[in-house]
Order: structure tokens, then C-alpha cells, then sequence
């Protein structure tokens, strides 16, 4: 399942589709919200993709991300979707703001 964010449609969502509703829901925010902080310092990027999925400890998860032609990946795993997210955006923002640099 993609979901897509109405403010920022390069904002892409992977989770999977056994996944309860309120759950994607609380996932969604979350990352939505760590993509937004960083982009308030950093700037917007042309596209994120965050993949999120059952792991052997949890969850994992992958963003990507898109700009002027570079790729910036990083993973991360936790107990649930959103703290494996929060693993990943806080690689991703370090490396983000070197690319910066």
C-alpha cells in the first residue's frame, strides 16, 4: 500500500497491507513529521520513500531519498513501524545535512 501525504505528494509511504488502520495512521504521522522538521532546517527534497516492514526483531525500515539527482538511503529497525522509522530518519538526517555541506 502507498499512501501519499495531500501537502507533499513526493512524500511516499510503504507498509504492509495487513496492517490496521490506526497504525498507519500513527506511523504516517510520525514520519511525516520527522520529514517536515528536517526539511524546515535543511530544505525540501524532491522525493522521500520510506519502505517499512516485519523483521525478524520487529520491524525494519528503508528511506530514500531523492534530490537534484542524488540518492541518500539509510535503514533502521525497532519493536514497531514508527521506532524503525525514527532508526532510519536519524542516520538519514545526519548524512542529509553533510550532503549539505
Amino acid at each position: 500500500m502507498v499512501v501519499r501525504s495531500r501537502a507533499h505528494k513526493r512524500i511516499a509511504v510503504r507498509r504492509p497491507e495487513y496492517a490496521n488502520t490506526r497504525r498507519h495512521r500513527q506511523t504516517g504521522a510520525s514520519m511525516r513529521y520527522c520529514i517536515l522538521r528536517i526539511e524546515r532546517e535543511l530544505g525540501e527534497h524532491e522525493a522521500w520513500i520510506v519502505n517499512i516492514a516485519p523483521a525478524a526483531s520487529g520491524y525494519a525500515s528503508h528511506i530514500a531519498v531523492h534530490d537534484h539527482g542524488v540518492i541518500l538511503e539509510d535503514q533502521g529497525t525497532g519493536h514497531d513501524g514508527a521506532l524503525a522509522v525514527w532508526d532510519a530518519m536519524c542516520s538519514i538526517e545526519q548524512r542529509l545535512r553533510e550532503y549539505r555541506r
